[in-house]
């Protein structure tokens, strides 16, 4: 009787350490949906923010008005002449000067053309210098040249027009000064150079000063290399001071004004 309990036991008990010891079975829903990974989130969002920023442009309806659209920034060059038409039609037009951003010094011209109510207003207000922005539809004309050759021109027919404040054009103007600051300033130290090179050996060098009749002509030129110097309103102090000194001792000589003496004291300049 004792035998038949023990056994009935060992059966009844037996399958439970053994379920304990196998790995447990994945539910379905812990396999289809594995917890996140390092770096995974972080991966998602930049594949999602490149897809956003490089997605296909907007489709748009087509517009008259959009077509050939342009706008420019530049200065009227020349006074408002009325354009002739057969139908009695109002139009005026200028010329503007576009500058090139970060560089004042260049650019291009384009025509602008206005009719009707534009026309009456740019009429009253705008003159020759003012800095304005304008936008319209870009056209093209043809024009014979004094060879006769026929050349293409363009044109902008203006719909909005509108003054640009001066502080702005000041900063539009003043980029390239900017911009250039290091160039200026290695051509700024290469000039003062080439003052030490002269004084060094001013016998070298032509004077032109007296002589010039153009004043782009340099004041001295080298007689070999054709190096040129000309005296600036911001030269240092120091380069008048030795001016002065060689001129004196020149006329002490008796020397003709292009012709500097081959030997001179030393000299001493300052910043």
């Amino acid at each position: 009787m004792t035998t038949y309990r023990l056994r009935t036991f060992m059966r009844n008990t037996a399958p439970f350490p053994l379920r304990r010891l196998a790995p447990p079975s994945p539910s379905p829903s812990s396999a289809a949906s594995p917890g996140p990974r390092e770096g995974e989130s972080g991966a998602g969002s930049a594949v999602y923010r490149h897809a956003l920023r490089f997605q296909r442009p907007t489709t748009i309806r087509w517009q008259a008005q959009l077509a050939n659209s342009a706008s420019f920034i530049g200065s009227v060059l020349f006074p408002l002449r009325r354009v002739s038409t057969s139908d009695g039609r109002f139009g005026v037009s200028t010329v503007l000067r576009v500058h090139k951003p970060g560089d004042s010094g260049r650019g291009f011209r384009i025509s602008l053309k206005m009719w009707d109510e534009m026309a009456e207003t740019s009429w009253k207000h705008l003159r020759p210098k003012d800095f304005v922005y304008v936008s319209g539809q870009l056209g093209s004309y043809e024009k014979a040249s004094e060879g006769g050759q026929s050349r293409t021109y363009y044109e902008v027919i203006v719909k909005e027009l509108n003054y640009v404040a001066q502080t702005c054009r000041d900063q539009c103007l003043s980029t390239s000064a900017e911009s250039k600051s290091g160039a200026l300033s290695e051509k700024r130290k290469d000039r003062l150079q080439l003052w030490q090179i002269f004084f060094t050996n001013p016998y070298e060098w032509w004077d032109n000063r007296t002589s010039k009749v153009n004043p782009r002509q340099p004041d001295f030129k080298h007689r070999d290399t054709g190096e040129a110097l000309w005296l600036c309103s911001d030269d240092p102090p120091w380069i008048q001071r030795q001016l002065e000194l060689l001129d004196s001792r020149m006329g002490d000589k008796g020397l003709p004004g292009n012709h500097f003496p081959r030997r001179i004291s030393p000299w001493v300049y300052d910043e």
